[in-house]
């Protein structure tokens, strides 16, 4: 079965996390664990879009924006899907310590609506990214796509929230990477529906023979496979 990975990084990231990978590393495990295409990001965006343009139509670009630059960041967004063709934004709120809800990413996510992308965001990690902050974004945006990737991340309660928001709000999908509970993917599809669960490894932070492992005893039957997968995300492309 084909891989689409909703999910990956480049570059280095330091202490605490000491990993890193580039284009070709990426490639090389997208080779191996057959995985078509993978969505992408970075906080410097440019060396995404070296990534792109070396591998077209296998790394998909997603533009990483930090609301604390304002127009700059709206900017960039648009330059990259517009000009560079990268199909989603990525905001990470922890890393760039803000709360999803804060007014000043309204304009962002404003910018995402407008150009029809969807908004993939960190979730897991208090202070900034737990599920019911996510929520309160997403509820005030209902017509634009917000991809909740860890879906809650390690923490059962968090994990549990995301199910609870996104069985709310049917703007809200999930990814799930780094998310230890195969039952709660099972869960999800049970609850949600087949379309809003997709595959995610966060490359290099995860390996993906360990995330995939995960997706492969959750007890889904072989088409909800093809949508956790592939068709999900390809949706998303």
């Amino acid at each position: 079965m084909k891989i689409i990975d909703a999910h990956t990084h480049l570059g280095q990231w330091g202490y605490p996390f000491n990993v890193e990978t580039n284009a070709d590393k990426l490639i090389a495990l997208m080779n191996e664990f057959n995985v078509e295409k993978s969505f992408c990001s970075y906080i410097d965006n440019m060396l995404v879009e070296d990534a792109v343009k070396k591998y077209p139509g296998r790394i998909i670009g997603q533009a990483w924006e930090d609301p604390y630059k304002g127009q700059e960041a709206i900017d960039d967004l648009r330059y990259h899907v517009k000009e560079l063709g990268f199909k989603s934004m990525k905001l990470h709120p922890l890393i760039n310590g803000f709360l999803p809800y804060d007014p000043m990413v309204f304009p962002l996510i404003e910018e995402a609506r407008s150009l029809n992308i969807p908004v993939f965001m960190h979730s897991g990690h208090a202070p900034y990214s737990l599920p019911w902050q996510i929520a309160q974004l997403a509820e005030d945006f209902p017509d634009v796509r917000f991809v909740m990737v860890h879906m809650g991340h390690g923490h059962g309660i968090y994990i549990q929230a995301a199910l609870d928001v996104a069985k709310k709000l049917p703007n809200v999908y999930l990814e799930t990477s780094g998310m230890p509970m195969a039952n709660k993917i099972k869960e999800a599809f049970d609850t949600l529906g087949d379309d809003r669960v997709m595959y995610g490894s966060d490359i290099p932070f995860h390996d993906p023979s360990v995330e995939l492992q995960r997706m492969k005893v959750a007890g889904l039957t072989d088409a909800q496979m093809q949508k956790l997968l592939y068709d999900n995300a390809a949706n998303f492309c």
